[in-house]
Order: C-alpha cells, then sequence, then structure tokens
C-alpha cells in the first residue's frame, strides 16, 4: 500500500456509523469561529485606542496584552488536541468555549495592562482546546476532497466576523453599550450562546481514542513534515496576529479617524475572507497544496513590502497581501489530516502540535511588531512582517504535495491500494 493509499485508508476506518451532517456541522463551525473567533477574541484591536488611554498601555505593552492570547493557546493546545482526540470534539470545544466567554467577560473587570493581559491569556486558554476541534470535527463529516473548502467556510466565517467587529466595534457596539468593558461582556454571552448551540446539534463520527494523552501529541514531533506545516503557521498565524493588533493604533496615530481606521481593516479582512474560500476551493479544484502556500506567501510578502515604503496608499497594498496570506491559510489546517501518520485518527494531535509551535509565532511576532512600532513606527513594523511572509517560503519548499492530484497519482502507480482504501468519498461522501 502506498503512503497516500495509507492516508485514505486511516481516514475512513476511524468514522462511526453516524450519519454526515457535512452543511450543519460545517455551518457550526463557522459560528464557533465567528463568534468565539472573530467577536471575542477580535474586540480588543478596534478598542484598544480607548482601552490604552484608560488602561495606560504603551505600545509595546499593547504587543504583550494582545500576544498574551496566542502564548496562552500555545500553553493549552498539546492538552487540547489530546483532549479531542480522547473525548470528541463536542464536549470538548462546547465546554471550551464556555471558559472562554468567562475569560472574555473578565476583561471588563481589567484595571491595568498586567490584569487583561492575564484575561487575554485565560481566552487563549481556551482557543487551544476549541481550535484542534473544528477541523477534526469537519474532516468526519465532510468528503476528503471537499476538505480543503470546509475549513476555508469555517475560516471566512472568523475573518468575516473579526471584519464586521472592527467595522463596528468602536463606532457603534461600545457606545450603544456604554462603553468598551460592556462589549467584552457582551461578546461573553454570544460565545456562551454558540456553545450551547454547538452542544445540542453537533455529534462526533471520529472513533474516540480513550487513551490518548500528550505522549501522542509529541511523538507527532519526529513527523518532519507536520513540523514544516508548524513552522509555516508559526509565520503566518503569528503575522496575522500582529498586524490585526496593531494596524488599528498604527493608523490612529498616523491620524485616521476611528471609521476610516475601521473601514480600512475591515476591508483588508474582508479581502481575506474572500481568499479564505477561493484558495481552498481552487486547490481543490486542481488538487494542490504547495503552489498556493508558496505562491501566496510571496505575495503577502511582497505586498506588505511596498506598503512599508509607501504608507500613504494602506488600502490597496492590505488587499493584496489579504489576497496572498488568506489564499492558503485553510490549507494549513487541512494539511496535517493528509499527511501520511495523522488523519482523523490523530487529528486532534497534530492540530495541537500545530497550535503549540504555531501559537508561539502568534505571541514573539505581536511583541516583536509592537515593540519595533515603538521604535521605528509604522513602516519598520511593516517590513518585519514582510519579512515573516517571505520566511514562509523555507519550510514550504520541503512539503509534500498531499492534494487529490498526489493521491490519485499514487494511486496509478499502485492500482493495488485503490482496492485496498476504495475510491476517495467512500464513506464520508455517501453518507452525506
Amino acid at each position: 500500500m502506498t503512503v497516500q493509499a495509507k492516508i485514505e485508508s486511516g481516514i475512513q476506518d476511524v468514522l462511526q456509523g453516524a450519519p454526515a451532517r457535512p452543511v450543519l456541522v460545517t455551518a457550526l463551525a463557522g459560528a464557533m469561529q465567528g463568534v468565539g473567533g472573530g467577536l471575542g477574541w477580535s474586540l480588543l484591536p478596534p478598542l484598544m485606542p480607548d482601552i490604552a488611554a484608560d488602561l495606560s498601555i504603551s505600545h509595546a505593552m499593547g504587543g504583550v496584552v494582545w500576544g498574551a492570547a496566542p502564548f496562552g493557546i500555545a500553553v493549552a493546545a498539546p492538552m487540547g488536541g489530546a483532549a479531542v482526540d480522547r473525548w470528541g470534539a463536542r464536549w470538548v470545544a462546547g465546554l471550551a468555549i464556555m471558559v472562554g466567554a468567562l475569560a472574555c467577560a473578565s476583561r471588563a473587570l481589567a484595571t491595568g495592562p498586567w490584569t487583561m493581559a492575564i484575561a487575554m491569556l485565560g481566552f487563549g486558554l481556551h482557543v487551544g482546546f476549541v481550535a484542534p476541534a473544528i477541523p477534526k470535527i469537519l474532516a468526519s463529516h465532510v468528503p476528503l476532497q471537499n476538505l480543503g473548502r470546509a475549513n476555508g467556510i469555517a475560516l471566512i466565517c472568523y475573518t468575516f466576523g473579526t471584519a464586521i467587529t472592527v467595522l463596528v466595534a468602536r463606532t457603534w457596539l461600545a457606545p450603544m453599550l456604554g462603553g468598551w468593558r460592556m462589549a467584552m461582556v457582551a461578546a461573553g454571552v454570544a460565545m456562551v450562546l454558540t456553545g450551547l448551540l454547538w452542544l445540542w446539534l453537533v455529534r462526533d463520527r471520529a472513533a474516540l481514542s480513550r487513551h490518548a494523552g500528550l505522549a501522542d501529541v509529541l511523538k507527532l514531533a519526529k513527523n518532519a513534515q507536520l513540523m514544516r506545516v508548524a513552522g509555516i503557521q508559526l509565520l503566518l498565524f503569528g503575522g496575522y496576529l500582529a498586524l490585526l493588533g496593531s494596524l488599528p493604533r498604527l493608523l490612529t496615530d498616523a491620524g485616521m479617524s476611528a471609521s476610516e481606521v475601521g473601514v480600512a481593516v475591515a476591508s483588508w479582512l474582508g479581502v481575506a475572507g474572500v481568499a479564505n474560500l477561493g484558495g481552498a476551493w481552487l486547490s481543490d479544484k486542481v488538487g494542490l497544496r504547495r503552489p498556493f502556500i508558496i505562491g501566496g506567501a510571496m505575495l503577502a510578502a511582497a505586498a506588505l513590502g511596498i506598503m512599508a515604503i509607501v504608507p500613504g496608499s494602506p488600502g490597496l497594498w492590505l488587499a493584496v497581501a489579504a489576497i496572498g496570506g488568506g489564499c492558503f491559510a485553510p490549507l494549513v489546517l487541512t494539511l496535517p489530516l493528509e499527511l501520511p501518520g495523522v488523519g482523523v485518527s490523530r487529528a486532534g494531535a497534530a492540530l495541537g502540535l500545530l497550535l503549540l509551535v504555531g501559537q508561539l509565532g502568534g505571541f514573539l511576532l505581536p511583541v516583536a511588531t509592537g515593540a519595533v512600532a515603538g521604535a521605528g513606527g509604522f513602516s519598520a513594523a511593516l517590513g518585519l512582517l514582510a519579512f515573516a511572509h517571505l520566511l514562509i517560503v523555507v519550510p514550504a519548499m520541503g512539503l509534500m504535495e498531499t492534494g487529490s492530484r498526489a493521491r490519485v497519482g499514487a494511486a496509478a502507480m499502485d492500482p493495488a491500494s485503490a482496492a485496498v482504501t476504495g475510491p476517495v468519498t467512500s464513506d464520508a461522501a455517501s453518507a452525506s
């Protein structure tokens, strides 16, 4: 049996007899991303000018506050990944988002930069349990050849949720609720409602690994291909968080009004959301992953570099950077399920490890960007992020191709493997 055939077999063998509900589960995965991430997490940057004035937060300390959430994800992700494999995506993600809601609402009690950072750290801890659950539950309900676009749909909900939040948080939501503190409480309530809906309607189909533990996560560190994906995630997601966390304040300091900043950042996120879906759909269609990752990273790096040199036209270059990074972001979450030695049965552990490594970038890059912005301003910060995106090409060049074209080629080289595994859609597609 070829390596690619083993991937197919590993994915299909762990699916249980419960009916697949691809549309419902994809919609609920999108809701978890849009409310938990798009609203609960992303409410901080647009309100940071007000929060910074209220709590005396400097540029550098703002990077620490924003970076505390991904640091929390990195700490919790190995435990979250193992928990998802052991107890299932339904209960782990559903209960975790309740804890995240409490952390989100607790920001309203912050009295200074360090108490806000602690609240953000607590919020990040819950994401470490929710994030591995989303791709795993999708892989057990959605046909394999559509997995990239399913992750793209979930991710577009996150980016669109973030775009809407950035657009209305400071101009409408906070004033309507009486300030940024009550906005945090309202976001927490929305997260609780989403979690209850998830627990009510979602069902696990992947067989549970009753003895899964942290050792299973650490063992996957020997998978060189998975670690390449983790390196890509470190730079991509870290760069995204650094840009999201710094743009509102940098643009405000540059003289833009609150509404202008909201439109600029929301437009960037909106384009990224469209690219999330379009890039994943096209990748599934042509059956390739690597060209989208390498080409997208180079495009984003070029756009951010130009923006650093010509800061007077941020809108256009932000949009180009969004297309570059957005077109392959869902593929990074899809690749672990396609790599040899992973599959659905170990998806939680693999994604936990991916998040552990990747979210370190989500902590380090915002902190570094905040420090660079304080010392060198807008252009210096963007130059750093352009370089980070360019570095994505390094691990991507050694990444194996796991798209459907590679699987078809493997089956053609070893026809016997096709008889063992059946067509790509054999189990999940027939159930859907």
